[in-house]
């Protein structure tokens, strides 16, 4: 039975579903099987990030509404990794219990199940945590975001969402930005965040919008050991922060 992971931001532009995909790969690459959920309505980005666009055909709303197969829905990345593209309008009996009864004819086949949801805390988000085994709640170290993020932890809190079982990701962090002032600590994001720090991943320009798939991360990158380490934790592995 998979793990659910759903992945949210306080905010748009912090890295969110970028974070996704390279996380699923690093999963997958461990040897687990890895579906990618694209909740982001109308946004539909992660066949756009694993390079797979040119293969949907349907998305997750048509195996809601009965329109497709849950197999034909599936794009395959590679054997460990698949994809549901999201719909690009949300569907009328889009509930928590219509949601969990979609990730129900998957779950079996799966080790972990990462959802994307669309940034900030409204419906929709809370619809997909209220799926998940474990929320990750990611933030760049900055004021903004780390106040986001603290605010949406308290919305999934209110919703019911256990203080345990939610996590912080600190994403796009510069060093030396920080030492010049202009980020956050790490220390003094999750003092703002009140949240439990899952992995910290550094700043790195090759990592854009169109350009996460394994290959393209050199493999002794600081990105590359961050995404390692953070899919180590989710897989129950005791490894330290190192902060």
């Amino acid at each position: 039975m998979a793990q659910i992971y759903t992945v949210l931001s306080g905010k748009g532009g912090v890295g969110k579903s970028t974070f996704c995909a390279n996380t699923a790969l690093a999963l997958s690459g461990e040897g687990k099987k890895v579906l990618l959920i694209d909740g982001d309505i109308t946004l539909r980005s992660l066949d756009l990030l694993l390079g797979v666009d040119s293969m949907v055909l349907y998305d997750w709303s048509d195996v809601m509404e009965n329109r497709c197969d849950s197999e034909k829905a599936r794009l395959f990345y590679d054997n460990n990794l698949q994809l549901l593209p999201a719909p690009l309008g949300t569907p009328e009996n889009l509930t928590t219990e219509s949601f969990k009864e979609l990730i129900s004819q998957y779950s079996k086949k799966y080790d972990y199940i990462i959802i994307d949801s669309p940034a900030g805390i409204g419906e929709l988000p809370l619809i997909y945590a209220e799926c998940a085994n474990f929320c990750i709640l990611v933030a760049t170290p900055d004021n903004v975001s780390a106040r986001s993020a603290c605010v949406a932890g308290t919305k999934l809190s209110e919703a019911g969402i256990k203080d345990e079982n939610m996590y912080l990701v600190i994403n796009r962090f510069d060093p030396w930005a920080v030492k010049n002032g202009r980020l956050l600590n790490i220390d003094e994001v999750m003092d703002i965040t009140y949240l439990r720090l899952l992995g910290v991943v550094p700043e790195d320009k090759r990592i854009t919008h169109t350009s996460v798939s394994e290959k393209e991360i050199p493999s002794r990158s600081k990105v590359k050991i961050a995404f390692s380490n953070i899919s180590g934790r989710i897989m129950g592995k005791e490894i330290p922060l190192n902060l």
